[in-house]
């Protein structure tokens, strides 16, 4: 139906835009009245390099350029289209335009003034940290054209209270950027430790290693005693500021951090719990903090007013503030989902802190362990290496799945987050509940090695009024397999895409039953019959994104793999019977899902193709041969994939 009031349009269209597929639904409604519409012609400029920032723009209709002005020469940037989304940094940083924006082809724009940006940013956190990990992914690409105007990110790490394990929080995370990555890495401690306390964490007395560092400080404020370096053999390196010299340095830690950031790719300041003038001074420069919290109720008081002072302090901005747990003390927490809500969090914050003995004994955690958990996921992240992989819709043929997850785990790749649709959904699940390829091998192909076990384990025929399969049978193969974990219970962060049948949208499912989310995704239409789950009728998520490359970069994933099972269109079956109609419904699927794959595709950084071909849809008594075809496509591609990561 052609929706003909520009502000229901605007709603409608909203609701398919990446940057609000965060927002309920209810509040699209408010943040839509806030937009104005613009109609522009060809060689239209919306604003010039130079000009002041004052509005964001996202593309109704149209083609928008993207370009900037070098030594008098115009440099083409980036051609943006339908759903993108520009202006939004100029606004953020206060900064003039740094590049010219002009319409190529005659568009329709949504515009968004500053302030009504501002106020957005303010009651959606989860927009920030959007924009914090598609601004994170872009630099990524970028990081080899920008080495030589290198600049260092600034984070605090902050704790509501002493004895979470702050430490051993933060030379774990530490040690993990530098082992994973090239980044260059400074801790400076504020508060001067003893050295037999350096010397726990294997830290070792230095020299300066740059003298120059010091240099835009006024040489009466400070001595060169004021300062205490360390190193740790995995190549981070420690600054201890004495005592006396905390005040001073209040006023010019600006021009200490301008010498750090050309110097190390990363500077985080520990500012254990207090909250004094220097901290609150280094919470105020610096890009990122974390806070590390007891989840407690009797912490719970404690916690909201260390939250608001932090977020008061650090001001506007790209999620300046992320919540981590420490389950060292108290033996009893509030459960994830509920401090999310009680704290007004973007996302459900993750364990930081888990009982071990090194975290009781503020050791270093050195351990590469899979799946990723902890300060090393957090590392990871901050170091933009953390890998996602895209599962793609394909019924039996996803079986082939499992041959490349197999590929990458033998090779000590660790997946980060899990994206699928389908029948990549099922195997992602799956996998993300364990870890272990030998547990997804058992619970999936060694189930179905004849068409009667098939039949038995999957098929579930009924009465077809909503379609041939009730779908049961596969739920419960999947609720066995993970022991009917919720999305909180998953080892590796796994989202399922479905889609919502009556409304024709895409619905992102990471909450809740996962055995449920897997099993409306499955939904292919005519053939399993729809499931009713968080109050709509969902359906196969195929039919709008048979590969989810754009929900992995919605989840900040730095790099990107996508496993494509449809993609040299549907198995041809040589019988001179006319098919039936399960054949011919999941053949036209294919068809669909095989044409619009190769553009979910373009956004990944490696796109594995097993050769599928001749295999059809209900082929699942063929689990050896297909993984074994996606481990050979995945070997073909392996070099490739280990210099991307």
């Amino acid at each position: 139906m052609k929706i003909t009031d520009p502000h229901m349009d605007l709603q409608h269209f909203l609701n398919e835009v990446p940057l609000f597929s965060s927002i309920p639904h209810s509040q699209i409604n408010k943040i839509a009245s806030c937009f104005h519409i613009l109609y522009l012609k060809k060689d239209s400029i919306i604003f010039k390099q130079g000009d002041l920032s004052d509005s964001m723009y996202i593309i109704r209709s149209g083609v928008v350029v993207i370009s900037s002005e070098r030594h008098d020469e115009l440099l083409f940037q980036t051609e943006l289209r339908r759903g993108d989304f520009f202006g939004e940094m100029a606004l953020l940083s206060d900064l003039p335009r740094n590049a010219e924006a002009r319409v190529t082809l005659d568009s329709t724009l949504f515009c968004l003034k500053k302030d009504d940006f501002e106020t957005f940013l303010c009651t959606n956190k989860n927009i920030g940290l959007f924009l914090s990990r598609l601004y994170a992914r872009r630099l990524s690409f970028d990081s080899e054209k920008q080495s030589a105007q290198h600049k260092a990110g600034f984070y605090t790490i902050s704790a509501t209270e002493p004895d979470l394990g702050l430490s051993h929080f933060l030379y774990s995370l530490s040690y993990h950027v530098s082992t994973e990555s090239n980044k260059k890495v400074l801790i400076v401690e504020p508060h001067l430790e003893l050295e037999s306390i350096m010397r726990k964490f294997d830290l070792g007395i230095i020299s300066c290693p740059d003298e120059s560092l010091f240099d835009l400080l006024p040489p009466n404020i400070y001595e060169r005693t004021d300062f205490h370096w360390f190193r740790h053999p995995s190549g981070f390196s420690v600054l201890q500021v004495d005592k006396g010299f905390n005040e001073r340095l209040v006023s010019v830690l600006p021009l200490l951090l301008e010498s750090l950031r050309y110097r190390y790719d990363l500077v985080v300041f520990s500012i254990s719990h207090y909250f004094g003038n220097l901290e609150q001074q280094a919470v105020r420069l610096c890009n990122k903090n974390l806070l590390l919290i007891n989840n407690t109720h009797r912490a719970l008081r404690d916690v909201r007013e260390k939250l608001k002072r932090l977020e008061e302090t650090a001001g506007i901005g790209l999620e300046r503030v992320r919540v981590g747990v420490s389950h060292l003390c108290g033996s009893k927490g509030i459960a994830r989902e509920q401090l999310k809500r009680e704290l007004n969090l973007s996302e459900t914050p993750q364990i930081w802190v888990d009982r071990s003995d090194k975290a009781f004994n503020d050791q270093i955690d050195t351990e590469k362990r899979f799946p990723v958990k902890g300060a090393r996921a957090v590392a990871r992240e901050i170091a933009g290496v953390r890998i996602g992989i895209a599962l793609g819709a394909g019924a039996a043929r996803g079986w082939s799945h499992i041959g490349v997850l197999k590929v990458l785990q033998d090779e000590g790749i660790h997946i980060d987050m899990i994206a699928g649709t389908s029948m990549g959904a099922l195997v992602g699940a799956i996998f993300a509940a364990s870890g272990s390829i030998d547990h997804l091998k058992k619970h999936t192909i060694d189930l179905c090695t004849t068409k009667r076990l098939t039949r038995k384990r999957i098929f579930d025929y009924t009465f077809p009024l909503r379609g041939l399969l009730r779908g049961q049978k596969a739920m419960d193969l999947v609720a066995t397999a993970i022991e009917h974990a919720d999305f909180m219970d998953l080892l590796i962060p796994t989202y399922v895409v479905s889609v919502d049948i009556l409304k024709g949208e895409e619905v992102l499912l990471e909450t809740g039953d996962v055995a449920t989310a897997v099993r409306s995704s499955l939904s292919l239409p005519a053939i399993f019959s729809p499931v009713r789950h968080q109050e709509r009728w969902l359906v196969d998520g195929g039919l709008l994104n048979p590969l989810p490359v754009n929900i992995l970069e919605q989840k900040g994933a730095d790099k990107i793999i996508a496993v494509c099972v449809e993609n040299q269109g549907p198995a041809v079956r040589q019988t001179s019977r006319s098919p039936g109609i399960m054949e011919v419904i999941s053949r036209t699927v294919a068809i669909v899902h095989g044409r619009a794959t190769s553009g979910f595709a373009q956004k990944s950084d490696i796109v594995i193709y097993p050769d599928v071909q001749g295999f059809a849809w209900d082929d699942f008594h063929k689990g050896k041969v297909l993984m074994q075809r996606g481990i050979s496509a995945c070997e073909e591609v392996l070099q490739e994939i280990k210099a991307l990561v």
